[in-house]
């Protein structure tokens, strides 16, 4: 009536809807696997030219370690999403599916293909029979709509979320193959000798970022085109601003963050091109403090505390 969607009485049911969980739950798993990547990979990269590295072992063992433990996790936890989200945003999933028609026997799986949203089905389509069904309904002979079910101005663009889809679960499963890798390797004791263990953790270091990129690109561009799902259209929120307007401030962010993310980027570019040391000296000089508080004396470790 006020031509707002204001709460009855409380934000609590918008912070906390129904997704929230899964997304939470998704969303910290994929910062730990992120994380853990990068410290693998690093590590890999300086075991590399020196298998002896101390430093560079640590960091390998841990980071495969984590992958090994958190990769089927985020399996886990992206399968019970897709349940959600099939629940509350059918049209979604149907295009990360790419299933324009409705399958009332079970729905195959599309593994790869070229959706056409003129032409409404998936060219050169390559599928496993029912496996849809069982992965989404743990059925396989469950019945799946169809985007042909939805209005054409109310689905989302089915090829990049097609696509975007299967760049995050393809990622997905390297990081499985590559923790359980690291397994084999750390179980067999040759887990600083396998250099090609080594190169492969090097290969997927960038692979969370990219993974996290896919994952936010299949969740906003699926949710079109809502911006308040089922209530209102993105094209009813669009704020009366000028196209220049809009224009300079884009460019201004864009100057912006590309400078601030390229010193970035050398920056840790930097940090990783400098091999782990051991006994690496500890800050001697005391921290500074805030008015008011006492400073505590820098630690000064001991002889044999260093060795150690």
């Amino acid at each position: 009536a006020q031509g707002q969607f204001v709460p009855a009485g409380s934000w609590l049911p918008i912070i906390f809807n129904p997704s929230f969980p899964y997304r939470l739950t998704h969303t910290v798993i994929a910062a730990f696997l992120t994380t853990a990547l990068v410290v693998a990979g690093v590590g890999g990269w300086h075991l590399l030219r020196d298998r002896a590295n101390l430093g560079a072992r640590k960091m390998l063992a841990m980071g495969l370690g984590m992958v090994a433990v958190m990769a089927p996790l985020q399996i886990l936890a992206g399968d019970e999403h897709g349940l959600n989200t099939l629940e509350h945003q059918p049209a979604k999933v149907l295009a990360m599916e790419g299933h324009y028609d409705a399958h009332p026997d079970g729905a195959p799986l599309i593994l790869f293909g070229l959706p056409s949203d003129r032409d409404e089905r998936v060219r050169y389509a390559v599928e496993i029979p029912r496996l849809s069904s069982l992965i989404l309904r743990h059925d396989p002979d469950a019945p799946l709509p169809g985007l042909k079910d939805f209005a054409r101005d109310r689905r989302p663009p089915a090829a990049i979320l097609f696509w975007s889809f299967r760049i995050m679960v393809g990622l997905g499963l390297a990081m499985l193959m590559l923790g359980v890798w690291g397994l084999w390797a750390r179980w067999r004791r040759r887990l600083y000798d396998t250099p090609w263990l080594h190169r492969a953790a090097v290969a997927m270091g960038p692979a969370g970022f990219v993974a996290v990129l896919a994952g936010w690109i299949t969740t906003e561009v699926g949710r079109q085109p809502w911006v308040i799902y089922g209530h209102m259209l993105t094209a009813d929120a669009r704020s009366p601003i000028a196209a220049p307007a809009v224009a300079t401030s884009l460019a201004a962010f864009v100057v912006v963050y590309f400078a601030v993310f390229g010193l970035g980027v050398l920056y840790v570019l930097r940090l990783i091109a400098k091999p782990p040391e051991a006994h690496e000296a500890e800050p001697r000089r005391t921290p500074r403090h805030a008015a008011g508080i006492t400073p505590v004396a820098t630690f000064e470790p001991t002889n044999r505390e260093k060795d150690a």
